[in-house]
Order: structure tokens, then C-alpha cells, then sequence
């Protein structure tokens, strides 16, 4: 049985030249060997900016050597990219265009719609990847939600 694995991070990311950032990616790519070694062949992301778009990336790339591997974006409102930056909102066309399916939870923002998108993702999930370092967050909720549910969240 396939299983499907989610994650969940924050907006803002260490700088791309900084130790922290080459830890993210690589505490990032140990956590997709070990969804993959748990069974994890379905990944899904947010499609938020941040750690979002580099979990996505991640997996499309992972997808280019390994095509048992798929990418769902749960899209909160249809209007989420529209408050990217222009290089950011190209991120997320491309992460779209990759993406084996999407999942549009609004068509228009409304309060609530980012939580109802989280919790969408956990209850489709088997295992969740987190990238929390902010508390109180949506990415700590996240992560409690899959916690209360008792699937395995690799905090990285």
C-alpha cells in the first residue's frame, strides 16, 4: 500500500548561502529518505512560500529519478500566489505545473481556510515532515494535529 507523507514549515527561510540553510536541505533530504524508506510515495505540500515551495521542489526533482514518486499541492485559496514576490510566484506555477494533482480547498481567501488546508493534509497523510522553529505557528499546529492523529513527525 502506498503511503503519503506531508509537510509542514515555515514562510521564512535561514538566508541560502548560511550553515543553517545547507542544514535545512540536508536535514530535508535524510527526512524524504526515511518517508521513502517507510513507504511514503505520495507527498503533499501547501504551497505556501518558504518551506513550502522547497519541500516541493524537493520532490520534483526526486521525481525526475524516481517515477513511483507524486506531488499534491493543497491550495487554500486561489488567490494564494498572488502575494509572492514575481520569483516566488514563478516557484509555485512551476511547482503547479509538476504536481501530479491539486486539491482547492476555497476560491477565495476567507479566516480559517489555511487551517482548513493543514488539516486536509494531515488526515490524507501517513507520516508528516515539520520544519517548526516558531511557537505559537500554523506549522506547530500542524504538527500537533499529526501528532494528535499519531502518525510519525520527523521535526527537523
Amino acid at each position: 500500500m502506498m503511503r503519503t507523507c506531508c509537510f509542514t514549515g515555515h514562510r521564512e527561510l535561514p538566508g541560502q548561502d548560511t550553515d543553517a540553510y545547507r542544514a535545512l536541505t540536508n536535514a530535508l533530504e535524510a527526512a524524504v529518505s526515511d518517508a521513502l524508506r517507510e513507504g511514503c510515495r505520495r507527498f503533499i505540500v501547501g504551497g505556501a512560500k518558504g518551506f513550502d515551495l522547497l519541500a516541493g521542489e524537493w520532490i520534483l526533482a526526486l521525481k525526475k529519478v524516481d517515477p513511483s514518486v507524486s506531488l499534491s499541492v493543497y491550495i487554500p485559496y486561489r488567490g494564494q500566489p498572488n502575494a509572492f514576490s514575481q520569483h516566488d510566484a514563478k516557484r509555485y506555477a512551476a511547482l503547479l505545473d509538476g504536481a501530479d494533482d491539486t486539491l482547492l480547498i476555497g476560491e477565495a481567501y476567507r479566516p480559517g481556510c489555511m487551517r482548513e488546508r493543514n488539516a486536509r493534509m494531515v488526515q490524507d497523510a501517513d507520516l508528516c515532515i515539520a520544519y517548526v522553529r516558531k511557537r505559537p505557528s500554523g506549522s506547530e499546529q500542524t504538527m500537533r494535529m499529526a501528532q494528535k492523529k499519531g502518525i510519525p513527525v520527523f521535526l527537523l
